[in-house]
């Protein structure tokens, strides 16, 4: 397994999933409530047939997940270990945008911890790679938090967009190409907080 694998298979039971690896097709299943809703091959998952209301729910957020895990498993895969002596060995940078700098280490029992600092900041550690990003963000400037929507609150948007389209049937069909568009928008902002400026590159 690599570390994309792995992580996937430690974070799913925040969604109280549980994962197995099948060495046989280098996927990874994911079942709730014992049912397989879905396989991840590489980093895409696949729903594994239909599935109802809540198992939906359940793999998109999933989905949702493994953009996520990829992103910074593909970061700090690529980054360079990091020489800072309030900092620990084993952290490698994921970005850099002027003084902000975040950076992250991977343990195989526990996963991932991530810090976030910058010259005129004390590093703030965190485990949670959504909080760690969030406080970079805020500390390179990227975005402005009165501005714009959250991470938590663009998948909330996402979610009662897919809902609404899966399971209500008395929308027009220009009510439906309108919310299938703003599904669209939020899908391509949601990959572009999880994509942008990756790599240590920024």
């Amino acid at each position: 397994m690599n570390i994309f694998e792995k992580e996937i298979m430690r974070r799913v039971k925040e969604l109280d999933c549980n994962a197995v690896y099948r060495e046989n097709g280098n996927s990874v299943s994911v079942t709730f409530n014992g049912n397989i809703i879905a396989e991840i091959r590489g980093e895409i998952p696949e729903k594994t047939g239909e599935l109802d209301v809540q198992e939906s729910e359940i793999f998109l957020h999933i989905r949702r997940l493994c953009a996520n895990v990829a992103n910074y498993c593909t970061a700090y895969e690529n980054g360079e270990p990091i020489k800072n002596p309030n900092l620990s060995d084993g952290f490698r940078r994921l970005f850099k945008i002027g003084k902000a700098k975040m950076a992250a280490r991977y343990d195989r029992k526990s996963g991932f911890e991530f810090v976030v600092w910058g010259d005129n900041e004390n590093p703030d550690f965190f485990v949670s790679y959504d909080k760690a990003r969030e406080k970079f963000a805020a500390l390179s400037g990227l975005v402005d938090r009165e501005k714009i929507f959250d991470d938590e609150e663009l998948q909330a948007l996402y979610y009662c967009v897919f809902m609404t389209l899966e399971i209500n049937d008395a929308l027009n069909e220009d009510m439906l190409d309108l919310l299938r568009e703003v599904k669209r928008k939020l899908d391509i902002a949601i990959s572009k907080n999880l994509s942008a400026q990756r790599g240590g590159k920024i």
